[in-house]
């Protein structure tokens, strides 16, 4: 990849300036001072100081929307090998069907090709920092093949690493290797912390167990980290979906990380669909939070999470794409019109999640989920800049009077990028790689994702399903 020149010193003027503090402050035509990768001050253009940043990079931010850089609470890197590929499925025949045979086949090569795509994805979405939570059989070999090119790219990103109850000590071991290799890697950008599937799915696919979750548990409160984990998630069929294991098993995956005496603020639960009235008092008296990821959920016809709900009981909720192979974007501004809308609608309440709560679900809150809101989520002095500024002056952008509302319903044009004040998209282009590189990602991801499916059965890659009865021939 290329490097620009970076400036030590960076201001951002013109626009309108989101800085998702506290008091939710806007300043219509503002700027952000940054000096040495943080946040020195923000505020309204009149009062800036007109000797202030008479040597740094300036960046004229007119028509646009400036906020802080989107946090993608939940992401599964690889998963843009396969895209689209899931069409017509539910969960249940997706895992089986898609999911299975290829998270055993993929190897680090193309695990490494997919981390590079998945950075370009990202920050050409104005996406910052997100949590990769892992799902394959990760040796250090592909830990760094996950990470080294989001070092590379600049990005931020706090890596989950699996644990499989299969000799389990050395599974532990494994882990905390990997958070002592990587924790604190490219300057502090990559953080460590660990998966601990309790979904009555993985526990009986034999992926998870009892002693796994407690000594999991055990070991990420002795290292500081997250715990990210899948939770009441798929469908409600009796036969095959979380409604069969639920009856069979007498309890909720809430209730059994609770009857475990594990479930505290370390845990981030993914998807929380079916969550039960017990279930979100659960979690809000345990300070957990939840993932949501609005439009994975509905791709898979599992439901709407009743994110209203967990928000009303004080339970932080930020916001993921999950991987395209589930519903094809991790666009997170998509991301935010999604729950915005779902939400109204199932609570018939259009201010069930108004625009401004769907992008703190993506900046500040999403920080908070990931324990990292003292340092990013918002623009405020002594945090670190990671900063994403939206181009509004397009026909899809119209005329604009509220510009989270503007940004939310149609969708700004990511302009630039930074990231610890680090400018990674400029001008729409990305400034450590040049356009070929970027099209030469695209055809090799092409390519490994082609040798894959070429040797091993994924029925899910013979036709993409118009109609039930072509759905039933493949599952």
């Amino acid at each position: 990849m290329t490097h620009d020149r970076e400036h030590e010193e960076l201001l951002i003027e013109g626009g309108a300036i989101v800085p998702m503090d506290p008091a939710r402050t806007r300043h219509e035509d503002g700027y952000v001072h940054v000096r040495g990768g943080q946040i020195v001050a923000v505020g309204a253009r009149s009062d800036l100081d007109a000797a202030a940043g008479a040597d740094a990079e300036r960046v004229d931010a007119s028509g646009c929307v400036v906020v802080p850089g989107l946090i993608n609470c939940h992401q599964h890197h690889w998963y843009n090998l396969f895209k689209g590929l899931g069409a017509g499925m539910l969960l249940e025949q997706w895992i089986q069907n898609l999911f299975r045979p290829t998270a055993e086949a993929i190897n680090a090569d193309e695990i490494e090709v997919a981390a590079r795509l998945a950075a370009f994805e990202m920050l050409g979405t104005g996406t910052t920092a997100c949590l990769n939570h892992s799902v394959t059989a990760s040796d250090h070999d592909v830990v760094a093949a996950t990470l080294e090119p989001m070092v590379d790219a600049g990005m931020r990103q706090l890596f989950a690493k699996e644990v499989r109850p299969q000799d389990l000590d050395a599974q532990l071991a494994l882990a905390e290797e990997v958070h002592a290799r990587w924790d604190g890697a490219g300057d502090g950008r990559i953080t460590i912390g660990l998966v601990l599937e309790s979904t009555a799915h993985w526990v009986a696919m034999g992926t998870s167990s009892e002693e796994l979750i407690t000594r999991g548990n055990e070991l990420a409160g002795r290292l500081g980290v997250r715990i990210s984990d899948h939770v009441a998630g798929g469908t409600m069929s009796r036969e095959s979906g979380y409604l069969r294991f639920m009856l069979e098993m007498g309890r909720t995956d809430i209730e059994f990380l609770q009857g475990l005496g594990v479930l505290d603020e370390k845990w981030v639960l993914a998807h929380a669909i079916h969550a039960r009235d017990r279930d979100i008092e659960l979690v809000a008296a345990s300070g957990a939070a939840i993932a949501h990821t609005p439009t994975s959920e509905s791709s898979r016809g599992g439901g709407i999470t009743p994110v209203r709900r967990f928000r009303d009981a004080g339970i932080c909720v930020g916001l993921g794409s999950d991987g395209p192979m589930v519903d094809t974007s991790v666009d997170m501004i998509e991301q935010a019109k999604a729950v915005s809308l779902f939400q109204a609608q199932l609570h018939r309440d259009p201010l069930a999640v108004t625009a401004d709560d769907a992008i703190a679900m993506a900046t500040i809150d999403a920080a908070r989920l990931l324990g990292l809101d003292a340092e990013i989520g918002s623009l405020e002095a002594g945090k670190r800049a990671d900063v994403a500024i939206f181009d509004l002056e397009h026909p899809a952008g119209g005329v604009w009077h509220d510009p989270i509302a503007a940004l939310v319903g149609s969708g700004g044009r990511v302009r630039d990028v930074f990231v610890d004040g680090h400018h990674l998209v400029r001008d729409g282009g990305f400034v450590r790689a040049s356009s070929e590189e970027v099209r030469a990602t695209l055809a090799e991801a092409r390519a490994r994702a082609d040798e894959l499916l070429a040797r091993t059965d994924v029925p899910a890659a013979r036709t993409t399903p118009s109609s039930r009865a072509e759905l039933a021939a493949i599952v």
